[in-house]
């Protein structure tokens, strides 16, 4: 395929030869070398790797990591901008859904290439132990990405080298279960390669464990009507080993999670490492997406003032749950000491909830300068900690009908702590869900979640998929003991309607292929049985 064939080109001799620094977290990548003279250090083959944490991920992350992870779970809305992600209208011809493919493949591709760099063209000088460190990021970044690929697409094509697409681009798409199977050994050889600590920014062992936890999740439940007991008990092993045996640990206050200064925090166990005002390509461009004006980011542009926030989102939120919401979007009287700091703070006053992660104020006091159009200094979690306390929980439950006790619960009602919310005595699904879409609301993961749930309980997620009003906001106001109230329909207040009715159904869950690819290769055709990989 063609777009195939590009990625390896562009990404394979351009991209990963290009040298970044230690520091890589700050600093611009600087010169390039030549494949011959390249891994001939530690240090070399480490720079190596610095462009699985931001470089690969570009493409993904520009705009569509927000459309397939939040917009298509109904954490925002834009009529304006790319409303068919809200309203389940994406066709095989969007160009995000295209930037999504080409760019998660980017990953892949990149990824193949330090496998294969570790394995042929290391000198002498290289240790075992960077050769080691370097196969385990290769091969986590890989099986994450499958892991994504397999959520949004359901069957995809497996490879792991690159020249067996450059040699016959028609590859059929792999059976589910092997994709399985495959980001299942991924993350289990990275969770034994790579170490427990490491610089800041990199993968450690315990980044590999609470990925590989969520599969084992995941796997318990897909296409079974009964979760699978020995997947379930994987998970709960492997998140519990997260939570008790990493020293990781919760951030006290909910909002600093989403602050640049707090970049590579305790809680963070795997993020994309952007650079502050790095150029095209290394800097978070979502920044101009999900800003809705000038007033909070000190007059640099940004062109989110059209999203707004569906009701079925806010609804989520209990009555006392203000940290959480308040971290996650603008609503009326809503005080932030953290924006605008030069003016003494920022009190939002618009009627029309806003979103507030990922808006992280101006570029001066507020981000030491780091502020730019389309260029944000914050890092984008792949993964925290109290992902795994609520896999933990989910695992826990397994297939009863509610959880009383133990562990799991304990670790659930750990972040209910930190929202400053009473904890639960018992806890259902339906608790998990609502739980999951609070706590990772605008973290760009929650739809991948729900297609988990889908393929456990597919007739019982399909009604919530319909129940959630897409597309749907309204004009909010506070009570004096603040409870967020919606307006009624009356006077100059009314209701935001998308203009056609929203319905999901069976067959439009996952995506579809980019046609031009179908086109290439026919063997992406959906009415063809997937191959078997192993």
């Amino acid at each position: 395929m063609r777009i195939f064939k590009y990625i390896i080109i562009a990404v394979s001799f351009t991209g990963l030869l290009t040298s970044c620094s230690d520091d890589f977290l700050d600093r611009q990548p600087q010169g390039s070398y030549v494949e011959e003279t390249y891994y001939v250090s530690d240090a070399a083959l480490e720079a190596a790797t610095a462009p699985l944490y931001n470089r690969c991920w570009f493409d993904y992350h520009e705009r569509a990591i927000h459309l397939v992870g939040s917009v298509r779970a109904n954490e925002h809305y834009n009529k304006y901008q790319d409303p068919q992600w809200g309203l389940n209208q994406v066709t095989a011809l969007d160009g995000h859904l295209v930037k999504a493919w080409q760019g998660l493949y980017s990953v892949v591709v990149m990824s193949n290439s330090v496998i294969d760099a570790v394995q042929n063209k290391c000198t002498s000088e290289v240790s075992e132990k960077a050769k080691q460190t370097a196969l385990g990021e290769a091969r986590l970044m890989r099986g994450v990405t499958y892991f994504y690929l397999l959520r949004i697409w359901g069957p995809v094509i497996l490879f792991e080298n690159n020249q067996t697409i450059v040699d016959n681009p028609i590859q059929p798409r792999h059976t589910e279960a092997d994709i399985f199977q495959f980001i299942i050994n991924d993350l289990k050889y990275a969770s034994e390669a790579l170490p427990e600590s490491a610089a800041k920014g990199r993968a450690t062992c315990w980044s590999a464990k609470a990925f590989l936890a969520k599969a084992y999740l995941a796997r318990s439940g897909w296409g079974n009507t009964e979760r699978n007991d020995s997947d379930l008990e994987l998970a709960r092993q492997t998140a519990l080993d997260v939570c008790i045996n990493s020293g990781l640990q919760l951030l006290n206050d909910y909002a600093d999670l989403f602050k640049y200064k707090q970049n590579n925090n305790q809680e963070s166990l795997l993020a994309l490492q952007w650079v502050p005002n790095g150029s095209w390509y290394y800097c978070n461009t979502l920044y101009a997406d999900l800003c809705f004006g000038t007033e909070i980011t000190g007059g640099v542009n940004v062109w989110g003032g059209s999203d707004n926030i569906p009701m079925d989102m806010l609804r989520q939120y209990e009555r006392a749950d203000t940290i959480r919401r308040n971290a996650t979007y603008f609503t009326k009287g809503s005080y932030y000491p953290y924006i605008c700091i030069a003016d003494g703070g920022y009190t939002f006053t618009g009627n029309w909830a806003k979103i507030k992660k990922g808006a992280i104020g101006g570029p001066d006091d507020d981000n030491d300068g780091y502020v730019k159009s389309m260029n944000s200094p914050l890092n984008t979690y792949l993964i925290r900690l109290a992902d795994c306390y609520l896999t933990l929980a989910e695992a826990c439950l397994g297939n009863k009908q509610e959880l009383t006790g133990g562990e799991g619960l304990e670790y659930f009602n750990k972040l209910r702590e930190r929202a400053g919310i009473p904890a639960k005595d018992r806890i259902t699904f339906d608790d998990i869900i609502r739980e999951r879409r609070v706590e990772f609301a605008m973290e760009y993961v929650n739809w991948l979640d729900m297609v988990s749930w889908y393929k456990w309980q597919p007739d019982k997620m399909m009604a919530y998929f319909n129940e959630q009003q897409r597309g749907i906001a309204a004009p909010l106001y506070k009570e004096p003991d603040g409870t967020m109230v919606f307006y009624e329909d009356s006077g100059n207040y009314q209701w935001s309607y998308p203009e056609i009715t929203v319905t999901m159904n069976h067959d439009n869950v996952f995506l579809p292929y980019p046609e031009a690819d179908v086109i290439q290769n026919p063997l992406l055709n959906r009415n063809l049985e997937p191959q078997p990989y192993y």
